[in-house]
């Protein structure tokens, strides 16, 4: 009798510890809306510090844009510089031309006794040998004068000669800076476009959260209540498919990024295309419409329905809306339309990740918004619908739910 009361003792123990560990367990996964509040803080100072890399961003574009601007005009001011140059060396050649008929002339002068010489007629047209000697004089100062003009002009040929190997040089390095900043600024732009995008998720997650915290508000729950105590949602035992029609036009993991044609990209859900745009799209189980993002630039319209199947937490996720038929806090059920197919012309003026109409449909493990905030853990959270919904291989079609 001891033995057996020993036994039930153990066996009650253990069963307490248990389920203080599981209650344990479920208490540090639950959310409070102050920490939902705390979030939605950090994702706003998460956007100011984008929006300041922007703006740095921004700068350095300008900056580089400058230097290339400036550049480019050194390059023409220096072009014309070397025509410059040319044009002077011809001048000074033709100067030199001159100056060396001069001396020629003045050499002659001292060679042939022509009396048809200038220079000879000058010389001896003297009136007395101290004119003679004077006008001799006269006549080699001329001639070194001449010379000095020549020596004058070559020394200017060679710098003028240098300064189009200078200028052409100077080119060259300028040319260089202009293509290695066009490179910085082909990466900027780059970087610019990666923040530009971060910032709008940024503040889709900003708006969606918002209104989320707004729900709770509003439904009375308490900063530090478990936000499992405040809402209740009803509870499915399973998954239906979102479209009455479809085919899968992509599966989930990773894909050649349609968009680009060229490198690899982690899709997150399945896409289902054959239907035109405006089609119902169907909640796939009981829940609760928990997130919204609205006209964004990478998705367009967007549902988030948390769902409890069996007891485990759930998100769906309905991508590419042409419209949203729900609003935040909407308990849905399996025939709840939440929206319509989007994707082609009707979402194209905003939604640039879109080929054509089609539902992007994603399964995520937990509640986004309360068992995690950021997209990232979402994502890293998300795993294939396809058996989960019993959908067809790819190409195939379904006609029914």
């Amino acid at each position: 009798m001891k033995k057996i009361n020993k036994l039930l003792i153990i066996t009650f123990i253990l069963f307490i510890s248990s389920y203080t560990v599981i209650v344990t367990n479920a208490s540090t996964n639950a959310k409070t809306l102050r920490e939902l509040k705390n979030e939605l803080s950090s994702l706003k100072s998460k956007k100011a510090q984008k929006d300041n890399e922007k703006t740095q961003t921004q700068g350095q574009i300008a900056a580089s844009n400058q230097s290339i601007a400036n550049a480019k005009n050194e390059i023409n001011i220096n072009q014309n510089k070397v025509e410059k140059a040319k044009e002077d060396i011809v001048e000074l050649n033709k100067s030199i031309k001159e100056t060396n008929e001069s001396i020629k002339k003045t050499i002659t002068a001292y060679q042939v006794t022509d009396g048809q010489n200038v220079y000879l007629e000058y010389v001896f047209d003297a009136t007395s040998y101290e004119d003679l000697v004077y006008r001799y004089a006269i006549v080699e100062q001329i001639l070194d004068y001449n010379n000095e003009q020549i020596y004058k002009y070559n020394d200017l040929i060679k710098k003028n000669e240098q300064l189009q190997i200078d200028l052409a040089n100077r080119e060259k390095e300028l040319n260089n800076q202009i293509n290695s900043l066009s490179d910085k600024i082909e990466s900027l732009g780059d970087k610019l476009e990666q923040i530009s995008e971060d910032t709008m998720d940024v503040q889709d997650e900003i708006n969606s959260t918002q209104e989320l915290v707004n729900y709770y508000t509003n439904l009375g729950c308490g900063l530090d209540q478990d936000l499992n105590d405040c809402v209740s949602i009803k509870g499915d035992t399973s998954f239906r498919k979102p479209l009455s029609k479809g085919t899968i036009t992509s599966y989930f993991g990773y894909r050649i990024n349609p968009l680009t044609g060229a490198g690899t990209k982690f899709h997150s859900g399945v896409d289902i295309g054959g239907n035109k745009e405006g089609t119902n799209v169907y909640a796939t189980a009981n829940g609760m419409v928990g997130k919204i993002i609205r006209r964004a630039s990478c998705g367009g319209n967007q549902v988030y329905v948390f769902h409890t199947i069996n007891g485990r937490q759930y998100t769906s996720m309905y991508m590419h809306l042409l419209t949203i038929n729900v609003s935040i806090g909407d308990q849905v059920t399996s025939n709840t339309v939440v929206g319509t197919v989007g994707g082609g012309a009707g979402t194209r003026s905003y939604d640039s990740c879109s080929t054509g109409a089609h539902l992007h449909f994603t399964l995520a493990n937990g509640w986004y918004g309360k068992t995690y905030l950021t997209y990232s853990k979402f994502l890293a959270n998300t795993f294939d619908p396809k058996k989960t919904l019993g959908l067809p291989s790819k190409g195939r079609y379904w006609y029914s739910r």
